[in-house]
């Protein structure tokens, strides 16, 4: 008799502690799955960790983080166990030096890149660099050089540095940014 009250009951009590409104979600059938600890704007707020893991669907159907200085991201893809978060934008460059992530729930680990204003073009083979178009205009290019790479030709030709970015040189190229967060700690649990 207790065995027949526990299977009874048990999947009762189960689905009184899943947390109502608080399923898988995405803006697209393609798009990032979210859960815990992001949430999108519409489900409940105790269904994600908050400040900062609110995402929301555009008018495209895009998952879109916004992080400080009101800068918007589409979300390409969530990873849950490694914790990373990967993001895109046409131009990253150009919203880039808004960016603070400071004030974020995020970090970057990777090795800082410079850019460079360079009025001749030269060749793709000789150095290691990401030309980066929407910066640049007719009579200049502008070039994300990572800071181990070859940084001679950079600095001693017809370039100038414009700035120095804690992102990698793959992220102006490719208009990627790929973001940790650490807190909550949620990636054994997602392993699992």
């Amino acid at each position: 008799m207790s065995i027949l009250l526990f299977l009874v009951f048990f999947p009762l009590f189960s689905l009184g502690h899943r947390q109502e409104g608080c399923e898988d979600s995405w803006c697209k059938s393609h798009g990032p799955i979210v859960h815990f600890p992001f949430r999108l704007s519409h489900q409940p707020k105790h269904c994600g960790y908050d400040p900062g893991f609110e995402l929301h669907c555009n008018n495209k159907k895009d998952t879109i983080l916004e992080l400080p200085s009101s800068v918007h991201l589409v979300v390409e893809k969530i990873d849950y166990v490694s914790q990373q978060i990967h993001l895109y934008v046409e131009c990253i460059a150009a919203k880039l030096p808004k960016l603070n992530l400071s004030q974020s729930n995020f970090t970057n680990d990777d090795d800082p890149t410079d850019l460079f204003n360079c009025s001749a073009p030269f060749s793709d083979n000789n150095y290691d660099y990401y030309l980066v178009p929407c910066l640049g205009s007719p009579g200049y290019q502008v070039h994300a050089v990572a800071l181990t790479s070859r940084l001679q030709y950079f600095l001693s030709g017809p370039c100038t540095k414009i700035h120095q970015y804690p992102y990698s040189d793959s992220t102006f190229g490719e208009n990627m940014l790929q973001l940790n967060w650490s807190v909550p700690l949620c990636g054994n649990c997602e392993s699992k």
